[in-house]
């Protein structure tokens, strides 16, 4: 049978070798099929390619799958996540999507003095990642999405 594609599968022109059942990809990441279709049922999980009446995820899909779960983990809620896979999408930089120059020295991982005044603040923590991904609070993409 000729494969399917369902609306917002982005695998064309990657490895898609390895292929998974949805209890195959969430067992891979460690997570409940339930987890998985309610991600996809939000926007945030593409759904599979249909071969016949299954369905199939790729490596994509597990590499999205295992980012999702573990900026959930590090305190992002899945609104902020809505918009930073949707600029990633676009192809936007962390600075369009902060909506800020770049800064005007490079941040190192040694620079926690540079942000250690935000310790304490609510949803800043330097224990969440380090990058800079983790200084971006969850409420500030969460307003971002909101407007």
């Amino acid at each position: 049978m000729a494969e399917r594609r369902s609306p917002g599968t982005t695998l064309a022109g990657r490895d898609t070798a390895r292929r998974f059942t949805v209890d195959e990809l969430a067992r891979e990441a460690g997570t409940t099929t339930r987890q998985v279709r309610a991600l996809q049922t939000q926007g945030l999980l593409p759904h599979p390619i249909v071969v016949g009446r299954t369905g199939f995820y790729g490596a994509d899909h597990l590499a999205r799958l295992r980012a999702i779960l573990r900026l959930q983990a590090d305190g992002f809620s899945l609104a902020s996540l809505a918009t930073l896979f949707r600029a990633w999408e676009a192809g936007m930089t962390l600075d369009q999507v902060l909506g800020l120059d770049a800064p005007s020295h490079p941040v190192a991982d040694d620079d926690a003095d540079v942000f250690g005044h935000l310790v304490g603040v609510v949803g800043w923590s330097t224990a969440r990642r380090s990058g800079i991904l983790s200084l971006v609070p969850s409420t500030i993409l969460d307003q971002a999405a909101a407007s």
